[in-house]
């Protein structure tokens, strides 16, 4: 089973405060939940080999790797505060904040369908 992470919070910086909005998050906890299940109902419905779990690394780019993340979905608002290393940009999803507040679920699977689309070349 491929992973999909949602990275909810910046990545850990000498400025960032303890406080960054609720645990962490720059959206209320439970919204995170709500984008997470919508994503992963969608894939559900497509018979889709993945998984949508949210980041327990408090965004840790080496553990991501490490874990084998094949995909990275970052909230509105992360674009320039999540360190990426070597971490391949055509593996990340930056949602916009009406994608992330209306549960469009379309930007995570479009990205899917690519990374499907490009093993299925590969084989």
């Amino acid at each position: 089973m491929k992973n999909i992470v949602f990275i909810y919070m910046p990545s850990p910086t000498l400025f960032r405060t303890p406080g960054f909005g609720v645990s962490g998050g720059l959206f209320a906890y439970f919204r995170e939940d709500k984008y997470i299940a919508a994503v992963q109902k969608a894939i559900d419905k497509r018979q889709l080999n993945w998984r949508f779990t949210r980041d327990t690394t408090e965004s840790n780019i080496e553990t991501l790797m490490d874990e084998g993340v094949e995909l990275l979905v970052c909230a509105p608002g992360l674009r320039f505060m999540f360190y990426r290393k070597n971490f391949d940009k055509q593996r990340m999803v930056f949602l916009t904040t009406m994608e992330y507040l209306s549960n469009d679920v379309r930007p995570v699977m479009r990205k899917i369908r690519e990374r499907e689309d490009r093993e299925d070349l590969l084989d």
